[in-house]
């Protein structure tokens, strides 16, 4: 059974982090900024802020750059560097294992590593609404699914699944416009 209210002793949770993600469209690129925040036993651990341009149509890294506002440790703070290897890359199906191995090694953080793979997440949702909002014609679906295959979307759940609700009716109304 799910915990869904606090004690009543007003207990505070000893470790909590809290993930924003906001992303903007800039002509064919979006704007992606990250924000991470850890508290320990109620006092501020991490603050970690990561901004990202990337393409809108085929999800490459431009640029990328972040800071640390808050760290443990000094040297910590040496980890936003290998943020710097990741520029290039495509988010696309391998794209958590190419940040495990370079942002979330022992040349990067964890935690960078982290906020990166969720903002990757949210840039992938951000990529449909571009989408969505400047390819409404003729041929839109087609180039969603397409869209979809290319960012690793199908089988990623239960929507998306080869037998799920969206791709069972792109069949339909593709199957529909080639009869008609």
């Amino acid at each position: 059974m799910f915990r869904t209210e606090r004690k009543e002793s007003g207990g505070m949770p000893i470790f909590s982090r809290r993930i924003e993600v906001d992303v903007e469209e800039e002509g064919n690129d979006l704007s992606v900024t990250g924000r991470l925040r850890d508290t320990r036993l109620g006092e501020e651990l991490h603050g970690i802020d990561v901004e990202m341009l990337v393409s809108a149509l085929d999800g490459e890294i431009k640029e990328i750059r972040g800071e640390m506002p808050r760290w443990p440790m000094e040297e910590c703070r040496q980890g936003i560097q290998a943020l710097e290897e990741i520029v290039g890359v495509k988010i696309k199906p391998g794209f958590t294992e190419s940040v495990r191995q370079t942002v979330g090694s022992s040349r990067g953080c964890t935690h960078l590593s982290a906020l990166v793979m969720n903002m990757a997440n949210t840039t992938v949702q951000g990529i449909g609404a571009y989408y969505r909002k400047n390819f409404e014609q003729e041929g839109h679906d087609v180039m969603v699914v397409e869209k979809a295959e290319e960012l690793g979307l199908i089988d990623s759940c239960v929507s998306w699944g080869q037998d799920g609700p969206i791709l069972r009716r792109w069949r339909e109304l593709k199957g529909n416009r080639g009869t008609g």
